[in-house]
């Protein structure tokens, strides 16, 4: 896969889903104040998307999708996904996701990577990621997340902050 694919696999994902957005093209975004800056120039409003690739215990991938400044707690993260994890190389996440280091798209993958995402998620007013190409950025409605999941062909599992924590 390419990152044009990917970008071309997410377009389809929206469009499969019915889901509405907004596209805004760029300079190559590699970090949350680059990220902050294009918000501002832009007038996008919303909660950016954190993408973390990792390498299951049992040689499987997985993307956990938060939200920019979120914490997860790892015993919690580790009961979704069945086991213990790390973070994935930058080579890794390329060979498997198309995607460039420090801009990982949460969906469009295919199997075998699996897809976990936190609950935060849905909770968000209006979710900002980069459908692949760290150039573009997409904006969707939170509630509209659990569609997008829904038109995925790739396995997902919801994270939830264990509470009282």
């Amino acid at each position: 896969m390419t990152q044009a694919s990917l970008y071309q696999r997410n377009m389809a994902l929206l469009a499969k889903a019915g889901v509405a957005y907004q596209e805004y093209q760029h300079e190559p975004v590699l970090t949350y104040q680059q990220a902050q800056q294009v918000r501002e120039r832009f007038a996008i409003s919303g909660s950016e998307s954190k993408s973390l690739f990792l390498r299951l215990k049992n040689g499987r991938y997985c993307m956990f999708v938060t939200l920019e400044g979120r914490r997860y707690q790892r015993g919690a993260l580790q009961a979704v996904v069945g086991g213990r994890f790390s973070l994935a190389s930058d080579e890794e996440l390329t060979q498997h996701t198309s995607c460039q280091p420090l801009a990982a798209c949460p969906f469009g993958h295919v199997e075998p990577v699996q897809l976990v995402v936190d609950d935060a998620v849905f909770q968000a007013e209006r979710f900002i990621y980069s459908p692949g190409p760290a150039s573009h950025t997409l904006v969707v409605e939170g509630k509209d997340i659990p569609q997008l999941l829904a038109a995925s062909d790739v396995n997902h599992q919801i994270y939830r902050e264990p509470s009282g924590e």
